[in-house]
């Protein structure tokens, strides 16, 4: 029984999900040879056992935390993603807490029942705080060195994959040799870096040169006229793909600044919707964050009332999206 659920046993024993994991926690009104017999096939299917499962608290508080870091909460994506998670907690009982980057020093934890960490990464004095509490923790997005013990599950894009999707339609639509604009990537894991993989993945499959220009989450005009002007100068670039929509959104205003036309470059960026595409680009990925808060909120109030044995990975599907004109 490979990375065994409690469903997996639970239909293995013959018994109700909920007698496992009451079993596996010691709580509950179940028979001692039942225990006993659950333990045992636990131990036989390979089971790891999950802090975060081992010491979750019998009272509930009613609330989960989520927490954004700063470096990324202005950008676009954050609170449809906030909102999904709190539309879904709501579903299952559970009001939503927003943690601030000044919760690092605080006891706070207690307050509620599980976390969701959204590209968080493993130095965050917040993070580093959490690790010692008895809480479930979902990931929305891998966090490079984040201990396998304290993780009740994980739900990501495959970004570096959905970059060469994106970088496909744009190659339908003509663009014959994008360059890529995107943020500083951060730890192995951050969706910057996966796209920036992706993103070369591409060009080698294409023998193309690689253009890439790497900007500030929120740059100023001159330094995203000083980008654009750089991945332009070579002559061959003809289009450009934005790694996040806050500055794709001010692409054409900057392209005429710097003396181009922005119909003749070509534009495509990662989208937080679909609403977001309009006749300037050809083609955009939706990430969808409302879906993904949603998601990865479910995963975290499965891991509150039964525990996981090994933690739960989940894709979240991105969708590529064109123009309605654009086929």
């Amino acid at each position: 029984m490979g990375k065994p659920t409690i469903i997996d046993l639970a239909r293995h024993l013959g018994i109700s999900k909920t007698t496992v994991a009451d079993a596996l926690k010691g709580s509950g009104r179940v028979a001692e040879e039942t225990r006993a017999k659950v333990m045992a096939a636990a131990q036989e299917a390979g089971y790891v056992s999950n802090r975060a499962a081992r010491q979750l608290r019998e009272s509930s508080t009613g609330a989960i935390a989520l927490y954004v870091p700063q470096r990324v909460r202005n950008m676009s994506f954050y609170m449809p993603f906030a909102l999904g998670v709190a539309d879904e907690a709501a579903k299952h009982g559970y009001d939503l807490t927003l943690v601030s980057d000044r919760s690092a020093d605080r006891s706070g934890w207690a307050h509620v029942d599980g976390v969701i960490l959204v590209d968080a990464m493993m130095g965050d004095p917040v993070v580093q705080s959490l690790l010692p509490a008895s809480l479930p923790i979902v990931t929305a997005g891998r966090v490079a060195g984040f201990p396998e013990d304290r993780a009740a599950g994980t739900v990501e894009i495959e970004h570096a994959k959905m970059c060469g999707e994106i970088l496909d339609a744009m190659a339908s639509h003509g663009a014959e040799h994008p360059a890529l604009i995107c943020p500083e990537p951060g730890d192995e894991y951050s969706w910057a870096r996966q796209i920036v993989a992706g993103y070369q993945e591409w060009c080698t499959r294409r023998n193309i040169r690689p253009v890439m220009e790497v900007v500030s989450s929120f740059p100023t005009n001159v330094e995203l006229e000083a980008s654009l002007a750089d991945a332009l100068s070579g002559g061959d670039v003809d289009s450009l793909l934005f790694g996040w929509q806050d500055v794709a959104q001010r692409a054409e205003a900057a392209l005429t600044r710097i003396g181009q036309h922005p119909g003749k470059v070509k534009l495509a960026s990662l989208l937080s919707s679909q609403d977001n595409l309009n006749d300037s680009y050809v083609a955009g990925l939706d990430l969808q964050p409302y879906e993904f808060g949603q998601k990865t909120a479910a995963v975290l109030c499965e891991s509150i009332s039964t525990p996981p044995l090994t933690p739960a990975h989940q894709v979240h599907e991105a969708l590529v999206v064109l123009p309605v004109d654009g086929g």
